[in-house]
């Protein structure tokens, strides 16, 4: 009994953890989107110059690179969130499916990072955020594929 009570928390609760991860995407690509750098040591290290230094043009460039890029991360949180705490933590399998693609995005994400070796500072989260949607979406995996369908 108390085996099936363990067994239904981390089913009815792992969603939460997607949302988490969610929301804390959210709160990290927000300044980004806003044009607020909080880390200009990694984009100075990669052009191997200071961004002051840039030609308006190319600050200009990279801005919009750095401002999109926020938006994007807003965008793709935002629908994590909403699917998680929708859809997947109602148990529909369509959710159990599109939401592989957090754990493919930051392993992605973690590829890109360990082409450059400036960067290499964001490789610790970038791997707890791959690894935690993967638990979040095995842990209740009899919810959706119960045994015996």
């Amino acid at each position: 009994m108390n085996a099936q009570i363990v067994d239904k928390l981390y089913e009815k609760y792992a969603w939460i953890i997607l949302s988490a991860i969610g929301i804390l995407t959210i709160l990290g690509g927000l300044p980004h989107a806003l044009g607020i750098n909080t880390d200009p040591a990694t984009a100075e290290s990669i052009a191997g110059i200071a961004l002051s230094s840039l030609q308006p043009g190319a600050f200009a460039l990279y801005d919009f690179y750095f401002k999109f890029g926020g938006w994007s991360d807003v965008a793709f949180a935002f629908f994590l969130t909403v699917i998680s705490s929708t859809a997947y933590r109602k148990g529909e399998k369509w959710a159990w499916y599109a939401l592989w693609f957090v754990p493919i995005y930051f392993l992605g994400s973690a590829g890109i990072v360990m082409s450059v070796p400036a960067a290499m500072s964001l490789l610790p989260f970038l791997a707890v955020f791959t690894i935690l949607p993967v638990l979040g979406l095995l842990l209740p995996f009899r919810k959706f594929f119960p045994k015996g369908e």
